[in-house]
C-alpha cells in the first residue's frame, strides 16, 4: 500500500509539474497540449484514488505540492484557454477595461493579443470558415486582410454615433448599434457558438441544430439554433430581447427560463423577469436608420438619439416624462430630427454655437 501510495504520489507530482512547465510556456506549447495535460492531472486526482484513501491522500499530495499547485491555479484562473461558461464566463470578459466606449471616435476590432485595427462607420467585417477577416471601410472602399486568429477571442467596441455589420464564421449576421461592445471567437468551438455582448446587436442566426448559439449578457442568456431576434443590453437601462422569428430560450441564473415565440419581448427589469407581446418592428428598426415612437417619454427618445448621432443632448426635468410619439429619419442631420421633436412636442431646444451640445426645454 505504502509503494503504491508512493507511485501515485510521483505521478501526481510529475503530472503538475509538467503541467506548470507548459503553461509557463504557453507562448510555445499548442492549447491542446495544456489541456490535455491539466486533463491528467484531474484523472490522477479523480479516478485514481480509492474512496477509502481519498481523504487522505489528498491532504499528502497537496500538502507537499501546495506551491506546485499554487502556481498552477494562479495560471489556471487567467488562461483564456479555459474560461468556459462552467469556469469563467466569456460575459467576465466584459468586465476587462480593453477601450473605453467614451474615448474611441472610431469602431475597434481588438484580438485577444491587443493588435487592433481602427473602422469607419458602417464597416462591413467578414470572417470566413477557417476565422480570416475581411474589412470593407464604406469610406475608402478599402478591403483590408486581417490577422487570422482562430478560436481566439476579438472585441469588437462601437462607440457613440457609428454602427457597423459583422459576418461570423458559421454565417450569422450581426448589425451592432452604437456605444456596444461584443465578443466572439475568430471560430466558433465544435459543440457551441457563443458571444457575449453589452449594448444592443440584431442577430440573423446560422441554422445549425447540431450546435447551439448563446448570446449572453450581464443579466440574461439567450440559447438559439437559428433565428432572428434583436438584443438590448445597454448598461444604463434593463435588458430586453424581442424575437423576429424561430425561438429562443432566454435564461436568468436567478429567475429561471422563458421561451419566446415570434414577436414577444422578454424583459429583465429591476430584477423582475416579464414576457409580453409587441411590435417587433418599434425595437428593430434602428438598424434601417428609423426610429418609431408610440408615447414614449422625451428621456428615453432624448438618450437614444444622443446615442444615435454621438452628440450631447440635455433636457429639462420638466418634461421628462412628456411622451411622444411618431417616426424620425435617423438618415437626416440631427437638426432635423430635432425640429420634428420640437414641433411634435411645444419644445424649445437650445444649441451651442459649435454644435456639440442640445438642450431641450
Amino acid at each position: 500500500m505504502a509503494k503504491d501510495s508512493k507511485i501515485q504520489h510521483t505521478s501526481f507530482d510529475n503530472e503538475m509539474k509538467q503541467f506548470v512547465s507548459f503553461v509557463k510556456k504557453r507562448n510555445e506549447i499548442s492549447n491542446a497540449k495544456i489541456q490535455a495535460s491539466w486533463d491528467n492531472v484531474e484523472k490522477l486526482v479523480s479516478t485514481e484514488f480509492s474512496a477509502k484513501s481519498k481523504k487522505r491522500q489528498y491532504r499528502i499530495l497537496f500538502t507537499g505540492l501546495s506551491v506546485a499547485a499554487s502556481v498552477a491555479i494562479l495560471f489556471f484562473i487567467s488562461f483564456p484557454l479555459f474560461n468556459s461558461t462552467e469556469d469563467l464566463s466569456i460575459v467576465t470578459e466584459l468586465e476587462k477595461e480593453v477601450t473605453s466606449i467614451d474615448s474611441l471616435n472610431q469602431i475597434k476590432l481588438v484580438f485577444s493579443d491587443n493588435h487592433h485595427v481602427e473602422l469607419e462607420n458602417e464597416a462591413i467585417v467578414h470572417y470566413d470558415k477557417e476565422g480570416s477577416a475581411t474589412v470593407n471601410n464604406p469610406s475608402s472602399m478599402a478591403v483590408e486582410a486581417l490577422i487570422k486568429e482562430k478560436s481566439l477571442l476579438n472585441h469588437i467596441i462601437v462607440p457613440k454615433g457609428k454602427r457597423m455589420h459583422i459576418t461570423l464564421s458559421d454565417g450569422t449576421k450581426m448589425y451592432v448599434n452604437a456605444a456596444s461592445h461584443v465578443i466572439y471567437p475568430s471560430v466558433f468551438d465544435d459543440d457551441k457558438r457563443e458571444i457575449a455582448v453589452e449594448g444592443e446587436i440584431y442577430l440573423e442566426v446560422a441554422h445549425n441544430p447540431k450546435v447551439p448559439f448563446i448570446v449572453n449578457t450581464k443579466g440574461l442568456s439567450v440559447k438559439v439554433l437559428g433565428t432572428v431576434f434583436n438584443v438590448s443590453a445597454y448598461k444604463e437601462n434593463d435588458i430586453s430581447i424581442v424575437l423576429v422569428n424561430g425561438s429562443v430560450e432566454v435564461k436568468s441564473s436567478a429567475k429561471g427560463k422563458i421561451l419566446l415565440s415570434p414577436s414577444q419581448m422578454v424583459s429583465l427589469k429591476d430584477g423582475i423577469m416579464k414576457k409580453e407581446e409587441v411590435d417587433v418592428t418599434k425595437y428593430i428598426c434602428w438598424k434601417d436608420n428609423v426610429m418609431l415612437l408610440d408615447n414614449d417619454p422625451v428621456s428615453e427618445v432624448v438618450n437614444k438619439i444622443s446615442r444615435y448621432y454621438g452628440i450631447p443632448i440635455g433636457y429639462d426635468k420638466n418634461i421628462e416624462n412628456r411622451g411622444l410619439s411618431g417616426k424620425l429619419d435617423l438618415s437626416d442631420s440631427i437638426d432635423d430630427v430635432l425640429d420634428v421633436i420640437k414641433v411634435s412636442a411645444s419644445l424649445n431646444i437650445q444649441k451651442s454655437e459649435d454644435g456639440g451640445f442640445y438642450f431641450l426645454e
